[in-house]
């Protein structure tokens, strides 16, 4: 056992497999040696014997031999000297540029690279066997001219785009929806409208509706498109009934709203006038690349086995599992039709959500929200499975507010391949969420350095955490940020790494930073001016009870009807709320603010009034709060019960965008409070971290 154990720490330091962890109440959690172990494995280096995890440390040795490390940070247009300590090590050097253009250089003992542009370089040396890449970013993030100014504060809207409700829509908020929130919420002052993940879910399969468990997040989800912009459609008296049904709805039913709109994309893209592709479509497709045809693919393949009762990849015949198998190529040339119909609704969602990217006239504009991970069986793992540990789970450890901890049911990146691979599953997962966005929130941001993962077959008690190279995620997100014109917002909410939130901030990412968890020592609020200024402000998010939700206690009830906890623990909750509340109320008087005991309405723009006078650069204000709605979007931990992911806004956004309705109300309680910014003010992506070529 001393043996075993002695190689498993040097195991799992080489790996980034953490020996314990710092709970969210403070205590340390010892990870079990079993569990180590079992970690590991699910890696690929087998650990259960000395003499094995002797064998996979030499294993782990010889993959990062060389002169240099796999990956180097450096900074833009800075000369680096680089020691080579390492005995034997090369002295002719070739140094590839992203361009293509290569540069020869010389080392005696040191290596000097010249000051290069943003971008992914390559160091290579003959007899090494394993290249070097150099990342080379800006220091900061990209933010829009508008929010340059020390002073400058903004504001925006954030919105689940399914529940959209208008008088136009099929049951379900679409690309049009958004682009005339945009316009509407641009014209009050909003620099960003905040969009719930847009990441593609299943057609084949609409019992799957969480948008941050979706089939890819390199795609977008199709039941998001509007038939009516596309072209002339034709409902017969059946469908028109059921549209009639879908709209009076309270709920989103995304299997009916999905059925009728792929029977009115069916006739669109069967039009005898749609007798072939645009250059524009055809371009767009294009710069979408290889991946969209697998994600055709999966797609036209999902429909073909949901026929014959096996919508899941899991459950496929074998040799369709594999992407790049000869029968998945068969398969391509005898549905090349369905396979392209797939690849054309792609072609649409970035038309029209580019279309409604355009249409704002916001500093900022959209954000888009990231998810941490896609489903073990759909389009993203099936396309590229080496890209990922698929054994393992992402989740949550066990904390005060889910005893149970969470299993997400997703696999995380494989940190080892993702190196060996130069990034290009993160680069490709930015650059796709970034396209038509100014900024994009990363959710759970702590991903970018470590990630709780669960064993298979183990409890969420019996997982842990592996680490994930934070400084070279760190950098691609800047250089990437710069590229694109896109802020980055960092969702580090909980128990993190110590000192991520600086790191972050220090890198021009945005911290989150929610009403309810900004606290004193003392339990009390903290006051407004003490918010960090690299910070999005926010009252709530999507997991968390709206404010009218929190003041009543009610996200507490829900927990405790649908059997999250025990009646003493709910009453316990209670207390503990009774008390907030009192916190809040002494936060709200030193302010000089009526109080919690006020009606919904002012209470609401009181709380967002407190959030208004941080330095923040930016302020989140959810639809539901500004509706007073008493739901959250989602209850964490339910997969049944609430109506998670399906609940529709309770005005139409006619009325909610109409002259002294809430957003216009929003509009001039942010314009009072200072926060009202010019529009247009957008600065260009950066011209010198653009690609080469």
């Amino acid at each position: 056992m001393p043996a075993l154990e002695a190689g498993v720490a040097a195991l799992a330091q080489a790996l980034g497999v953490a020996a314990s962890y710092l709970a969210q109440g403070g205590g340390r959690v010892e990870i079990s040696l079993e569990t180590q172990i079992a970690l590991i494995e699910a890696l690929g280096y087998p650990a259960s014997t000395p003499s094995q995890a002797e064998d996979s440390l030499q294993r782990i040795a010889a993959q990062r031999q060389g002169p240099l490390p796999r990956w180097l940070v450096l900074d833009v247009g800075t000369p680096h000297m680089l020691d080579l300590a390492r005995a034997g090590a090369a002295t002719s050097w070739t140094l590839t540029k992203e361009d293509g253009t290569t540069l020869q250089l010389s080392a005696q003992g040191q290596l000097q690279i010249p000051a290069l542009e943003p971008g992914y370089h390559r160091l290579t040396s003959e007899g090494v066997a394993s290249p070097t890449l150099l990342i080379v970013a800006p220091r900061q993030c990209w933010r829009p001219v508008a929010l340059a100014p020390d002073d400058a504060r903004g504001w925006g809207l954030t919105t689940q785009v399914y529940g959209l409700r208008s008088e136009r829509n099929y049951g379900i908020g679409d690309f049009t929806d958004i682009a005339r929130l945009a316009k509407a919420s641009g014209a009050s002052g909003a620099l960003f409208l905040g969009l719930s993940p847009l990441h593609a879910l299943f057609t084949s399969d609409r019992s799957k509706i969480s948008p941050y468990s979706p089939s890819t997040r390199l795609f977008i989800e199709p039941l998001f498109l509007d038939p009516d912009a596309i072209g002339n459609v034709t409902l017969d008296d059946a469908l028109r009934a059921r549209l009639a049904r879908l709209r009076a709805s309270p709920l989103v039913d995304y299997r009916e709203a999905w059925d009728v709109k792929r029977a009115l994309l069916e006739q669109l893209y069967a039009a005898p006038a749609r007798t072939s592709v645009s250059p524009d479509m055809a371009r767009r497709m294009a710069a979408l690349g290889e991946p969209l045809r697998s994600h055709a693919t999966f797609e036209a393949l999902s429909e073909h086995f949901s026929a014959q009762g096996l919508p899941w990849a899991g459950v496929w015949p074998q040799d369709y599992r594999d992407a790049a198998s000869p029968a998945v190529a068969r398969f391509q040339h005898a549905h090349g039709e369905r396979v392209d119909f797939h690849a054309w609704l792609q072609g649409l969602c970035d038309e029209q959500l580019e279309r409604a990217a355009r249409s704002h006239g916001m500093a900022v504009g959209l954000y888009r929200d990231l998810a941490v991970g896609a489903d073990s069986y759909g389009s993203e793992v099936w396309a590229t499975p080496d890209r990922y540990a698929l054994s393992l789970s992402v989740g949550a450890p066990p904390d005060p507010l889910g005893p149970q901890g969470q299993n997400w049911g997703f696999p995380p990146f494989h940190p080892v391949t993702l190196e060996t691979q130069d990034f290009m599953a993160f680069r490709a997962l930015v650059a796709a969420n970034m396209r038509h966005a100014g900024a994009i929130r990363i959710d759970h941001a702590f991903q970018l350095a470590r990630l709780f993962v669960i064993p298979p077959g183990a409890t969420t008690a019996q997982g842990g955490y592996i680490a994930f190279p934070f400084e070279a995620l760190l950098a691609i997100l800047r250089l990437e940020s710069q590229r694109h014109g896109c802020m980055v917002i960092a969702e580090d909410l909980g128990t993190g790494p110590k000192g991520f939130s600086d790191a972050i901030m220090a890198a021009g990412l945005l911290s989150y930073r929610i009403l309810s968890f900004e606290r004193r020592q003392d339990g009390g609020f903290i006051a407004p001016r003490d918010y960090p200024r690299l910070a999005m402000a926010a009252i709530a998010t999507h997991d968390l009870p709206t404010f009218k939700g929190w003041r009543r206690g009610f996200d507490i009830d829900m927990r405790s009807h649908f059997g999250m906890c025990s009646e003493t623990a709910a009453r316990r909750e209670e207390a503990l709320r009774q008390q907030d509340v009192l916190h809040w109320q002494a936060a709200l008087h030193a302010q000089n603010f009526s109080g919690v005991l006020a009606p919904d309405a002012v209470a609401r723009n009181e709380a967002l009034s407190y959030l208004a006078r941080t330095p923040s650069v930016l302020l989140a204000v959810q639809v539901e709060d500004l509706l007073d709605e008493l739901n959250q979007a989602n209850v964490p931990g339910l997969s049944e019960g609430p109506p998670n992911w399906r609940r529709r806004m309770s005005e139409t956004l006619e009325t909610f965008t109409a002259d002294g309705g809430p957003l216009g109300q929003a509009g001039t309680l942010m314009a009072q409070q200072g926060r009202a910014t010019p529009p247009l003010l957008a600065a260009p992506p950066c011209a010198t971290c653009r690609p080469r070529g």
